[in-house]
């Protein structure tokens, strides 16, 4: 029987680690603030765990004399259970995919369910088994304020290399019931692609399987979701439908490489931490030490830069539906992505959304005057669609140079090396030219608000108010950037020093008497 092709998770969790990462030389990358949360770099030394769980969970920040209730806390284990053990599909969740693929077999639908239940014996008994028997010793619970403790003990990582087992077994458990509903046989009224429609439901639950909390907003945003959430027509869910099945097919392969390099990157610091011990804090101090805590930073980067390039992919979808939906759709879309992908992005965008809400619901304007505005408004889509979709590719490639020197291609023997002068020069350029993306952008927010001066003293008066804060964001974002380029020549000069020769010293005795 054919097997449905959607990545391979064979060379998974197999990743050569080195027993130490070397140590960081002394550089660090320049961090900025920028009012681009997006681009901040994640700093501190939680450990990935309560990292994971404050994107898990409700996030509800809590004082240290409350007590989380008993559901709250079956809510944080479930949640950590779920990046640790993987979960099977249910009887009731299988007959649900049979019905959407148009499959009316019953009996192949059931020997399908029989054939999955019993491939996962081995996993239950074998490396879920290992999982469960040493979750307690590696993982608990505050009672009080929800936080998580993991104990870095050789348990561990014995759960860690199961875990890789586990998951790679249920990868392959369920790209064999895929393939049985693939070829199970369907209505003799179904329209969809028996192949093409399985293919969809693998990938969907795949990116359910081996899906991780993000550190970065909106990494993990679901294509169809971005659409239907700013249009329900089915149309237009057609027209782009070849556009969401090229980002699937991107997503499923960056998927298997986040999920690759992050089980890696963790195995790697439980390793570290074993071979400290639990004390090692209080043994070393000063140089040591601090190199020490920066192996840690470069390790948590280096998870934060395995979600650069599914962002990317993102980013380019969003781009590629400027040619197969009406402008004012797009704009939408737009501005969905930036809430979700790039926050500080989307506060130009609400600023303008509320002016334009409070210009047509105004008493000062006339039925006339709102299709005037909404005209306005579309007139301009197109520019400020463009605008929005560089502005966004350019906010994804300041975060990449801002962790290249953890990123994808770097070996982990190298993650603790740090970035050089030349990344620092070029995360400091892409933030320039990311402010510059966003001056240039509100400049255009402004002119559509100019005309809307002279409709009526309220509105006068709105547009004003919206003006002066526009200026004030501008007058921000150009002493920052002109701050950044002056640190970039800086930076340059000193690169230059380094590369000066250092002139000979005259020797005397090196000269013949005459």
């Amino acid at each position: 029987m054919k097997r449905i092709e959607t990545g391979s998770l064979d060379t998974i969790f197999k990743t050569d680690l080195p027993v130490r990462s070397r140590r960081l030389q002394g550089s660090s990358a320049t961090s900025t603030t920028n009012d681009i949360p997006a681009c901040s770099k994640i700093s501190g030394h939680v450990t990935f765990l309560s990292l994971c769980l404050l994107f898990v969970t409700s996030g509800i920040a809590r004082t240290v004399d409350a007590q989380i209730s008993a559901a709250e806390r079956t809510q944080l284990e479930f949640a950590l259970r779920s990046l640790y053990e993987p979960s099977a599909m249910d009887e009731t969740r299988i007959r649900g995919l049979a019905e959407q693929l148009g499959i009316e077999d019953d009996e192949a639908i059931s020997s399908t369910i029989e054939a999955y239940q019993q491939s996962w014996g081995p996993l239950l008994e074998g490396p879920i088994k290992t999982i469960r028997d040493r979750w307690a010793a590696c993982f608990s619970i505050d009672p009080q304020i929800g936080r998580i403790k993991t104990s870095y003990t050789p348990e561990l990582t014995a759960l860690l290399n199961a875990r890789g087992e586990a998951f790679r077994a249920a990868d392959a458990a369920d790209a064999a019931l895929f393939d049985r509903l693939r070829l199970a046989k369907r209505g003799d009224t179904i329209s969809i692609d028996p192949s093409t429609a399985t293919v969809r439901q693998r990938r969907k639950r795949r990116r359910e399987l081996l899906g991780f909390p993000d550190r970065l907003p909106g990494t993990s945003i679901e294509a169809a979701d971005l659409l239907t959430s700013v249009a329900a027509d089915p149309e237009l869910f057609d027209a782009v439908l070849p556009a969401l099945d090229e980002w699937e097919i991107a997503v499923d392969t960056a998927l298997v490489a986040r999920w690759s390099r992050l089980e890696a990157i963790e195995r790697m610091r439980a390793e570290l931490e074993v071979d400290l011990g639990p004390g090692w804090r209080r043994l070393v101090d000063g140089e040591d030490r601090a190199a020490l805590e920066a192996e840690f930073e470069a390790l948590d980067d280096a998870m934060v830069a395995t979600e650069i390039p599914r962002r990317k992919i993102n980013a380019d979808m969003v781009a590629g539906l400027a040619q197969r939906l009406p402008p004012l759709v797009f704009l939408h879309v737009v501005r969905r992505h930036h809430e979700l992908a790039h926050p500080a992005l989307f506060v130009e965008d609400q600023r303008l959304d509320r002016l334009i809400f409070d210009v047509l619901e105004s008493n000062d304007i006339d039925e006339p005057s709102k299709k005037d505005v909404e005209s306005l408004l579309a007139a301009t889509a197109e520019r400020l669609n463009r605008l929005g979709v560089d502005a966004a590719r350019q906010a994804d490639l300041t975060l990449q140079s801002q962790y290249r020197h953890v990123g994808e291609s770097v070996p982990f023997s190298k993650l603790a090396d740090g970035p050089n002068i030349d990344d620092d020069i070029q995360a400091l350029q892409d933030e320039i030219s990311l402010l510059n993306l966003v001056l240039k952008r509100r400049k255009v927010f402004d002119q559509l608000a100019r005309p809307l001066a002279g409709l009526g003293p309220e509105i006068d008066l709105r547009v004003r108010h919206h003006r002066a804060a526009t200026s004030a964001f501008d007058r921000r974002d150009e002493w920052s950037r002109d701050r950044f380029q002056e640190t970039v020549d800086d930076l340059r000069l000193i690169r230059e020093q380094a590369s000066w020769a250092v002139p000979a010293t005259f020797d005397e005795s090196t000269v013949e008497a005459p």
